[in-house]
């Protein structure tokens, strides 16, 4: 494999399929600056710059390194903190100093990358405006998501992104330490016509060679992004000696709506889903912002949250009262099945042995006419659709909330999703969904049932624990405790219907 290491072309013969970057960095390059925090792609510590090829063009983002598979960073640039190390301070650099944010050495390696990488790809801003200023910290807070503080705290690190937002981009001395950045696409255009040759981590280029490749190896791992599988490496210590990565099956790389339904390929990361969402359904863009954290999100894919058959993933519950579908595909095969199918039980899924998941079909809501929330005008509880404007419309509306100990880069304690349709105040349809509750991501059948077809009361409303006690029996974990689950979803779902009423 080959991939340009900050301004160093570098040929890897035969890497071991299960190392990570970060141990690849500093074992084998000695490039110390990047550090091992947890070594589950929480802290940021690790974090990398990534340029891939897209369109013609280098596109960069933040990556955790830890939880990185060296193999799939074929034809990469992979920037490290080690490359900013000219007597001249980056900007970046200049302003943390500048507004007393330097921090330790474990947390300030995964902040400079992480506000180099978001200056990179954030335009200039003046923040002459209230909405200027709130945009840009909104975009500051999603860069650094995935960072945590364990020094200076974050007012300090946010002045420093502030006094970054107006200044002049095409100064950025970055490139001139790295040999320009045509120096860099003409590096990595000449690596994009070479084959990766790794026999224990295989990168098929179509479907048909991915269903062949995982026929033949059934005991293989199939990775896209690694942030959940790489754990089992980092933390339980386990050796996979053959991995199949899916990222580059063209096929796998569909993001697209036909007749308003959101196809998603298994190689989709939750980023491009985000950015998509913005203007296909903002609710669901708000949402995933809360998923883990933009280092993950930018590798992770939905169709991993949904293999992984976790009964905390964050993404299942919605697309449950979505509706959602599964293509499965193998040799010579093909079926779709709903994802109400998929989950059997505990880390049991419906897929054959030498199935693997192809896209996620998800039907998106007729329009998207409900304002969003006032407190928080970029983060939106619910969406709803509705015909005309009086209480004899039809109306849809869809409720997804996470509960975790910290609002982002966090798992979930519980999940609940919820859609609703009525007329004239009563239910036509409606779909209850929650994680973190069984030991699958689970629709409240009972409580379903007892809602279909009634009329939005308060009365009714104050129904739903019962019903919803007869659907779920939560455990007791390090999560949360059985009885604080019981109670907060009751208290979701029941707030839900009582916004569906307004």
């Amino acid at each position: 494999m080959q991939l340009l290491l900050n301004k160093t072309s570098l040929e890897v013969v035969n890497p071991q399929p299960d190392t990570t970057l970060l141990n690849w960095l500093r074992d084998s390059q000695h490039l110390n600056a990047t550090k091992e925090g947890c070594a589950v792609g929480d802290c940021g510590a690790c974090t990398v710059i990534v340029g891939h090829l897209k369109e013609g063009a280098i596109h960069y983002e933040s990556v955790n390194a830890c939880i990185a598979m060296l193999g799939s960073l074929h034809g990469c640039h992979v920037i490290t903190l080690d490359s900013l190390q000219s007597q001249t301070l980056h900007p970046v650099q200049k302003a943390l100093v500048d507004c007393h944010a330097s921090q330790c050495g474990f947390c300030s390696p995964g902040f400079v990358m992480s506000l180099v990488v978001w200056w990179l790809n954030t335009p200039a801003n003046s923040l002459t405006t209230p909405a200027q200023f709130n945009q840009h910290r909104h975009g500051v807070e999603l860069a650094l998501s995935g960072n945590l503080c364990r020094c200076t705290g974050y007012a300090p690190i946010l002045k420093a992104a502030d006094q970054l937002a107006p200044l002049d981009r095409s100064t950025d001395p970055l490139f001139s330490e790295l040999g320009g950045y045509d120096y860099c696409l003409a590096q990595l255009q000449a690596m994009a016509s070479a084959a990766p040759n790794q026999p224990l981590y295989q990168t098929p280029n179509n479907t048909h060679e991915l269903a062949l490749a995982y026929e033949a190896n059934p005991s293989a791992k199939l990775v896209a992004g690694s942030t959940d599988l790489a754990l089992g490496i980092t933390h339980g210590l386990a050796h996979m000696p053959h991995l199949i990565d899916i990222t580059k099956v063209k096929e796998l790389q569909l993001l697209e709506v036909i007749d308003n339904q959101l196809h998603i390929g298994a190689s989709v990361t939750l980023s491009a889903l985000e950015q998509l969402c913005l203007t296909q359904w903002p609710m669901l863009a708000s949402y995933l912002a809360r998923f883990a954290s933009r280092q993950v999100r930018n590798r992770a894919t939905l169709v991993g949250n949904i293999a992984n058959s976790s009964p905390i993933a964050d993404m299942p519950p919605l697309l449950l009262v979505m509706g959602a579908q599964l293509v499965l595909e193998g040799v010579n095969k093909q079926r779709t099945i709903a994802l109400e199918q998929f989950n059997l039980a505990y880390k049991e899924t419906a897929l054959a042995g030498d199935e693997f998941i192809h896209k996620v079909i998800m039907p998106l809501p007729d329009r998207p006419d409900r304002p969003d929330r006032p407190d928080r005008p970029d983060r939106p509880d619910a969406l709803g659709v509705q015909e005309g404007q009086n209480s004899q419309a039809k109306k849809q509306q869809v409720f997804i909330e996470k509960v975790s100990k910290r609002f982002e880069d966090d798992i979930s304690a519980a999940c609940v999703a919820l859609n609703i349709i009525t007329q004239n105040n009563t239910i036509t349809h409606i779909k209850i969904a929650c994680g973190g509750m069984a030991a699958t991501p689970k629709m409240a059948q009972v409580t379903q049932s007892q809602l279909l077809g009634q009329t939005l009361s308060i009365e009714l409303i104050n129904q739903v624990p019962m019903w919803l006690s007869q659907d779920y029996q939560p455990i007791d974990d390090m999560r949360a405790s059985a009885a604080y689950r019981s109670q907060v979803t009751a208290n979701l779902v029941q707030g839900f219907l009582k916004e569906a009423m307004l």
